[in-house]
């Protein structure tokens, strides 16, 4: 026979001590997957944009942005307004909803408060190898990023980095380095991967090696009209 375990009893202190994680400050970044479907109709419009130099010139958006990288190419705003673009519109815009409901983003503006999301510009970023985005912010209220391609060969070469790997990673930064307070959120981008986060969020993206590869992603800027001015300008 066994003999038992002496059963040590908890004190009353020990019993009642749990604790709760409140997070007050700082921005948020919400991350969410894009279906299969969605991520083609959107990489299909890019392919086909960049196969129409007229059209490259047309929507060239380098001029308005920070980015060092090959092509930058604005999708024009009679696309998004089409029913094959609404899936998207609806996948943005169930990230909005969630994205104004969790604190501390419900203190500053309530789902309830909100009329309608505007997607003021979106673009997409075909980068290659050396090419990289400097930080910077965007316009608007919110801002996300999505991704269409990442190259293939970007595990090997995060691997080969010795210390601190940034291959072709995107990364946010707030606030400063200090201790007990995060500052910094780095992302290796997998393709699908949907970010919405502050439009003043200071980010840029880290270049790859590898040549004869392309990481291509989607960028957008969105502004919420509040239901009061939605209704003026309904009069």
């Amino acid at each position: 026979m066994k003999p038992q375990k002496k059963q040590i009893k908890k004190s009353k202190e020990e019993e009642v001590l749990k604790f709760q994680a409140i997070r007050p400050f700082g921005p948020t970044i919400i991350k969410g997957k894009l279906p299969e479907n969605l991520v083609k109709l959107v990489d299909d419009k890019a392919t086909s944009m960049l196969k129409d130099k007229k059209l490259v010139k047309e929507f060239d958006h380098s001029g308005q942005l920070a980015g060092n990288v090959k092509q930058e190419i604005r999708f024009p705003s009679e696309w998004m307004n089409t029913p094959e673009f609404l899936p998207m519109v609806h996948v943005i815009s169930e990230m909005v909803k969630q994205y104004i409901s969790i604190p501390p983003a419900s203190e500053t503006i309530t789902p309830d408060y909100v009329g309608k999301m505007v997607i003021e510009s979106m673009w997409f970023v075909s980068q290659w190898s050396g090419d990289f985005n400097p930080f910077h912010i965007h316009e608007g209220q919110l801002s996300g990023v999505f991704y269409l391609r990442v190259p293939p060969s970007l595990p090997e070469e995060y691997a080969q980095e010795d210390h601190y790997p940034t291959v072709g990673d995107i990364v946010w930064f707030d606030g400063r380095a200090s201790t007990f307070s995060g500052h910094k959120f780095q992302h290796s981008p997998e393709v699908g991967d949907i970010f919405l986060f502050p439009n003043w969020l200071a980010h840029g993206v880290y270049p790859f090696r590898t040549k004869n590869e392309e990481r291509r992603s989607v960028s957008f800027n969105l502004h919420l009209i509040k239901k009061e001015e939605e209704k003026q300008l309904l009069k």
